[in-house]
């Protein structure tokens, strides 16, 4: 009799002819790992991708090939997440590989801690040669949130998920319980799945977590879907963070705001908060030449009146980007007894 393997991963496939088979063997070859399987859905690709992990899954029963007409990577997660078995389900997209570390050293870090929803890790973009500064700055990022103390990477990590998603999807493994629980991937208002996916856990009591080694190496190239796809532009991200920042910090709107930034982030948050019903009270800045106006309506002040208005500040959002700015307004806020999660977090 089968039984059912610790980990299954899911690694939707379009048109990912040339890099599949390093993903896969990459998966197959995981040292010390406990039992997996890989569930591949082929999303209608038409250069050969069925056809080598056809070839692949013949010589090694833990690849399940499932082929579906072109949907879109969501549907083909949706479709896959349905036949993952495991304990644990793990994702890896077609044009990147996995440390042969990952799988053991992800299981192990959920099986010490019940509560942690899903884990990621560092990672690493390739090829070097051709990255830009921007991702050069966010793999840092990243990978900073991640210590060698697993509970202040969770700490990290929560403090950060209004900025940027804080770990990298293709990263992740999920505990079952907690995956199924939100209700895995889905399409939601055609916004980014996998942020969407880490707000649920997270809004759901889960924690989150990352091992401190770069397991997962991420591929760079002009068609990711990051690059091409509405859904992960800007403005999409900015709306999924609206939505949960209503729902978890916010009382659904009646919660009064204080921005501190009133640059194009600032701007575009006040904007989307206005539109919501949310009384914005405040913009906070410290260029002189826009302090003393208003903007939609709103009073720009210097950050010593950031509680000179009646019945205080509200949550304080810092919508800054300029480097360095976020650790200044701790540094004020943190002395007049503002807590960071509670009164105040950061947006980008």
């Amino acid at each position: 009799m089968k039984t059912d393997p610790t980990v299954s991963y899911l690694m939707p496939a379009f048109n990912a002819g040339r890099t599949i088979r390093r993903a896969l063997t990459s998966l197959l070859g995981q040292r010390q790992a406990p039992t997996l399987e890989v569930v591949v859905v082929d999303d209608g690709s038409t250069d050969g991708t069925r056809e080598i992990v056809e070839k692949i899954a013949l010589g090694d029963p833990r690849v399940r090939l499932i082929s579906i007409a072109h949907q879109g990577q969501v549907a083909a997660a949706e479709t896959g997440q349905e036949r993952c078995r495991g304990r644990f389900i793990a994702r890896l997209d077609a044009d990147d590989f996995a440390h042969p570390d990952r799988t053991r050293l992800q299981v192990e870090l959920l099986e010490a801690d019940p509560g942690l929803g899903a884990v990621g890790c560092r990672v690493r973009y390739f090829p070097r040669r051709r990255l830009k500064q921007g991702l050069l700055y966010y793999e840092s990022w990243l990978n900073g949130l991640i210590s060698e103390n697993p509970e202040a990477t969770s700490r990290n990590l929560r403090r950060e998920l209004f900025v940027e998603c804080p770990l990298a999807n293709p990263s992740l493994t999920f505990r079952r319980e907690a995956f199924g629980q939100v209700g895995g991937y889905r399409e939601f208002q055609g916004l980014p799945e996998d942020y969407d996916l880490i707000f649920r856990l997270v809004a759901a009591g889960w924690k989150i977590g990352a091992v401190p080694a770069v397991l997962h190496y991420w591929r760079d190239h002009e068609g990711r879907a990051s690059r091409r796809d509405p859904r992960y532009s800007q403005d999409s991200f900015r709306r999924l963070k609206l939505h949960y920042l209503l729902g978890l910090h916010l009382d659904c709107g009646r919660r009064p705001v204080t921005i501190c930034g009133a640059g194009p982030v600032g701007k575009a948050w006040l904007k989307d908060l206005q539109a919501a019903g949310v009384e914005v009270r405040r913009l906070v800045e410290v260029n002189p030449r826009k302090i003393g106006k208003t903007i939609h309506g709103v009073p720009v002040v210097t950050a010593s009146r950031i509680a000179d208005t009646e019945g205080g500040p509200g949550l304080i959002l810092g919508a800054i980007g300029k480097k360095g700015g976020r650790d200044s307004l701790r540094g004020h806020l943190d002395p007049l007894g503002y807590s960071e999660g509670k009164d105040y977090l950061f947006v980008a």
